[in-house]
């Protein structure tokens, strides 16, 4: 068998070979053993090596001391996940209580929001983006959280892992086949609203089977949920999100699928498939009001539930990927990773209503029709449209890394490159308006008219890097490292929404309008990027760190062209770049049975994103700063009681003519504590009480009112509360949870400041989880 004695290439080797080297002294035998995962909610001093498994993807395992990584990083182990994931939890809801400073879930099918110190998150699923230039913010939705062995975090901005980690990256690793012979696994559970009403029964099943032989090995996970409607506290069920769409009445399959084989001592294959699937079928929809009021003018929603939906074309979200990669630890005296990866995401959205009544209206004025005229007229410029997205990414990544020694100090060298590929189309489908507005919007039905939803797009990103990780002593480390970025993008010639709509509307009437179109276009960018970071271990239980770090990421190009108007030239000038420059400085260290880290961070970047008053999005040149501190403390009071906690405190501005206005809550996670108290059981089982904190803030929305264009709203904090745990039986273990256990009324951070009124839907009151797996 492959003795497996190289220094690992793994995800976060990539992703932070430019930020660190920790030498280890691990024999054989404990190269075997399978990877150590961090405890939960902090990720506490490991002074002990991080080790891999024999049969880990090649990809997804971490080589090196965590404790020695000049940067903040997390390992969240198996056990961890599956204790937060009785019921109907989703991964966001899950990653949310475990990682401090990610924003808080949403509660919905997207993780639009959630960001990390202030920015976006690169979201990995074995090592390879599943977040691109275009994302549909379902990233987090890509996967059975029982088919998770484990979550890499690295936060703050990195170019290592190529273009997009502006915030951190987050690696959702499955299961793989470990140890020899055939193992299986069996889950059961069913999840429950306060009151059990039976609209609110939702179930799952899983089933694992996996072999480990000689040289080959695998393994094969199959998941299917049936979730069923959300209730608040007050017992009423919960209004469909028409934004983003949400899981209620969802049926869900999750497959991960892994096939391995040493192929020698040196050389190793393994190809890994996931495929995701979740289809919508609700007879229920929104409180559109009389004649759409709320849909159409502006008239304040009761966000109830209305039975006798009838939606043609539900919403759904697939997603397929496969990885292949080849390892060799036996190339020149180095270590060569070659992963090939192809993923292909389709979503359809809620059915939605748009108007043109302001474009209308500047067509009629201009065409000579006085101002109450065009007033009147244009105020039938409404429309019904659905939404679908596909995105397609194909790339290719090589790395090596090499042991040699520097004026005479032990290095690692990494050095590689890599290139993707990334295609995406949106498409807007018609509705029939007159049985849309009959039914006051329950009646959804296609109409055959499509409209562009921005053009079609590729962007490519071309990389190449190099560093040295070197042991200075054996207290100190060091790591520096410089990284190639090409972006280059190219937009096929499209005619923008608003003008479609425009010509469609005034069709037949006395005023003629020719819908125009934007000429196809291009953009290329490139920038070099650096780092440099170090840690020192003051003590054999303190450790200091440093780093700095920068990070190239692009702006949504598609969804930033959408609502643009003929004419509009597409090319370098018009579409750029947005560049991060990220700051570190931490502790953590060990006091007995105490463990506790504490970092603080400064971005800044020369661009800001914002939501504005319109619901979309732009990308504003001006400069723009970020900064917080984050901690965590866990305490071991004694054999059996273990409590602890976290929190994290972002804020930030943009410059708006020469003073700095506050960002608002979609880009920033306002003051966001957790804590726990666990007792565990000598036989192995164990109960935890823990709560999620967010804290209110309107300053945003109070400072922005110097910026017209603006759209922050005020949040206001909550706190909630869950009792979950584990029971050992003498064949298999019950897992059970109670959610939100105070039945708190409240809105998550995403409801209370993202999209219109529509949006302000409560969260889930208390909700009950329970689950039986059997391991053979």
């Amino acid at each position: 068998m492959k003795s497996h004695h190289q220094v690992a290439l793994s995800l976060l080797t990539l992703c932070i070979s430019q930020q660190l080297y920790a030498q280890t002294d691990a024999t054989p035998s404990t190269l075997e053993a399978t990877a150590t995962s961090a405890a939960s909610d902090t990720p506490s001093v490991t002074l002990d090596t991080i080790t891999v498994t024999a049969r880990a993807k090649t990809g997804t395992a971490l080589a090196q001391k965590i404790s020695e990584m000049p940067a903040v990083t997390q390992v969240i182990g198996e056990e961890d996940i599956q204790a937060q994931a009785t019921g109907n939890r989703t991964t966001g809801d899950i990653l949310a209580q475990l990682i401090p400073s990610l924003g808080a879930s949403s509660g919905s099918t997207s993780n639009y929001g959630t960001t990390m110190r202030g920015r976006p998150v690169q979201y990995l699923l074995n090592g390879v983006p599943l977040s691109g230039s275009r994302s549909l913010s379902r990233e987090l939705n890509s996967i059975d959280p029982a088919q998770l062995e484990r979550v890499e975090v690295l936060s703050g901005a990195t170019s290592i892992y190529g273009a997009g980690a502006a915030g951190g990256l987050i690696n959702l690793v499955t299961k793989s086949a470990a140890g020899e012979g055939f193992t299986g696994q069996t889950r059961l559970g069913i999840d429950s609203s306060r009151e059990f009403k039976s609209e609110s029964l939702g179930y799952h099943v899983g089933q694992s089977l996996g072999y480990g032989g000689e040289r080959v090995y695998g393994r094969l996970d199959v998941d299917y949920a049936s979730k069923g409607g959300k209730f608040d506290s007050h017992g009423d069920r919960i209004g469909p999100d028409v934004n983003q769409t949400d899981q209620q009445d969802t049926e869900s399959l999750s497959v991960n699928a892994n096939l391995g084989m040493d192929i020698d001592d040196s050389q190793s294959i393994n190809l890994a498939v996931t495929y995701y699937n979740d289809e919508q079928d609700t007879d229920y929809g929104p409180d559109y009001g009389k004649e759409l009021g709320v849909l159409l003018l502006g008239t304040p929603p009761s966000l109830k539930a209305i039975d006798g939906a009838r939606i043609e074309n539900q919403p759904y979200t697939t997603k397929t990927s496969v990885n292949l990669n080849y390892n060799n630890d036996d190339v020149a005296g180095s270590n060569l990773s070659v992963t090939g990866y192809y993923r292909d995401e389709q979503g359809r959205f809620y059915p939605s209503g748009k108007t043109a009544i302001k474009q209308a209206r500047e067509v009629l004025l201009a065409n000579g029709i006085d101002k109450d005229t065009a007033k009147k007229l244009a105020a039938d410029a409404k429309f019904v449209m659905q939404s679908e997205a596909d995105i397609e990414v194909m790339g290719l990544r090589a790395a090596m890394q090499t042991e040699t020694e520097l004026a005479g100090k032990q290095t690692l060298l990494s050095y590689g490159a890599d290139f993707e590929r990334e295609n995406s189309e949106q498409t807007y489908h018609g509705q029939d308006f007159k049985k849309f507005e009959d039914s006051n919007g329950l009646i959804s039905k296609a109409n055959g008219a499509t409209y562009n939803g921005g053009p079609d797009t590729t962007i490519d990103k071309i990389g190449a890097f190099v560093n040295a990780d070197i042991d200075m002593t054996d207290k100190w480390h060091a790591s520096a490292g410089v990284r190639y970025q090409k972006l280059k993008s190219k937009t096929d010639a499209f005619i923008p929404i608003y003008e479609q709509l425009l010509e469609e509307y005034f069709n037949g009437s006395s005023t003629d309008y020719q819908a125009g179109e934007v000429a196809k276009g291009k953009t290329d960018h490139d920038k070099t990027l650096f780092n440099l970071g170090s840690s020192y271990q003051l003590t054999p239980n303190d450790q200091i760190f440093a780093n700095f770090s920068q990070g190239f990421t692009t702006a949504d190009i598609q969804r930033a062209l959408r609502d643009v108007r003929a004419g509009y030239v597409v090319n370098s000038d018009n579409v750029q770049p947005i560049s991060i420059n990220n700051y570190d400085l931490g502790w953590e260290g060990k006091r007995g049975d105490t463990s506790a880290r504490v970092s603080t961070f400064y971005n800044t970047s020369d661009k800001t994103v914002r939501f504005t008053k319109d619901y979309t999005v732009e990308v504003v040149d001006t400069d723009e700063r970020v900064y917080g501190v984050e901690g965590s403390l866990t305490q071991d009071i004694s054999d059996h009681w273990q409590v602890g906690g976290s929190v994290a405190y972002t804020r930030g501005q943009y410059k708006k003519d020469g003073d700095w206005l506050e960002l608002d809550a979609v880009r920033l996670t306002p003051l966001k504590g957790t804590a726990f108290a666990q007792y565990n059981f000598d036989e192995g089982s164990n109960i935890r009480l823990q709560a999620l904190a967010i804290g209110g803030d309107d300053r945003a929305f109070k400072d922005q009112q110097k910026d017209p264009d603006a759209g922050a709203l005020p949040v206001k904090g909550y706190m909630t509360l869950d009792v979950l745990g584990q029971v050992n039986m003498p064949v298999g273990r019950v897992g059970y949870g109670v959610y939100n256990l105070l039945n708190k009324d409240y809105q998550t951070v995403y409801h209370q400041t993202t999209f219109g009124d529509t949006n302000r839907l409560p969260a889930t009151g208390t909700t009950y989880g329970l689950s039986y797996t059997i391991d053979y």
